[in-house]
């Protein structure tokens, strides 16, 4: 009977130690999985904060790209618009020198062929004359005139415009006067006095058949461009439309007049 009692108590004794033995087990697997799971927790929030770093980095290259990219924008179109007028300018005064071209070969035209008897010459005296062994002699207008293109063209605005004027002031009734008109504009114009350059380019519209008057009348537009006046310069590139529909700056004209609504 004692024995029996013992190994019952054996037996209840073991069951109970089975029983901490478990609990204490289920106990401990929790603060495992909590652990693991912190760190976890740890490692993810340490690659989010690297992540949001790197997106707000990623932004401010954006924003700076951006910013770059309207800067580069506004000088090209800034550019852009210099480009155009310099282009113009180099075109009229390769026209010019197209035209003193032609009349340099016009007079060597007239030279070569036989004289026929003719009224004394009327009107102004031509740009080029031959002297008997065939040289071409230029007239005192021209040579002014080209002189002061030349200035022009190399920039220095304000020494064509004393010559430009002296043109003006000697050969009122010359050849060139229109045109001489034109470029006293122009040279006030690229000086930055734009009241002045519409003064000037208001005279070239009152030569007749000025071959300048559609450039005069353009560049007035512009000019009332640059200085903010809006309505004004959309009223003169109209005016160029309506009085010049077959020049070549009509279509530019269009052009601003859509850039200007």
């Amino acid at each position: 009977m004692c024995a029996i009692i013992v190994l019952i108590a054996f037996a209840s004794i073991a069951s109970a130690r089975n029983r901490r033995g478990s609990a204490e087990s289920e106990a401990i697997l929790p603060q495992i999985d909590v652990i693991r799971v912190k760190e976890t927790a740890d490692d993810a929030i340490r690659s989010a904060g690297e992540l949001r770093r790197e997106i707000e980095r990623l932004n401010a290259r954006i924003t700076e790209l951006d910013n770059r990219l309207i800067l580069m924008a506004e000088d090209v179109a800034r550019v852009s618009s210099a480009k155009i007028e310099e282009v113009e300018i180099r075109l009229a005064l390769l026209t010019e020198a197209y035209k003193d071209l032609h009349i340099k070969v016009h007079a060597l035209e007239l030279a070569i062929a036989p004289a026929p008897r003719a009224a004394a010459p009327t009107g102004p005296a031509p740009t080029f004359t031959t002297t008997p062994t065939g040289i071409i002699v230029a007239s005192p207008e021209h040579d002014l005139y080209q002189q002061a293109l030349r200035h022009f063209n190399a920039r220095r605005y304000d020494r064509a415009l004393e010559m430009f004027n002296e043109c003006a002031a000697k050969f009122p009734d010359g050849q060139f006067r229109d045109r001489v008109r034109f470029w006293i504009g122009e040279s006030y114009y690229q000086m930055g006095n734009m009241e002045r350059a519409i003064e000037e380019y208001r005279k070239v519209l009152a030569f007749p058949n000025s071959v300048k008057a559609d450039a005069a009348q353009f560049q007035i537009a512009l000019a009332h461009q640059k200085l903010g006046q809006t309505e004004r310069s959309r009223a003169e590139f109209r005016r160029l439309i309506e009085r010049f529909p077959a020049s070549s700056y009509v279509e530019r004209a269009r052009r601003y007049l859509n850039e200007l609504r």
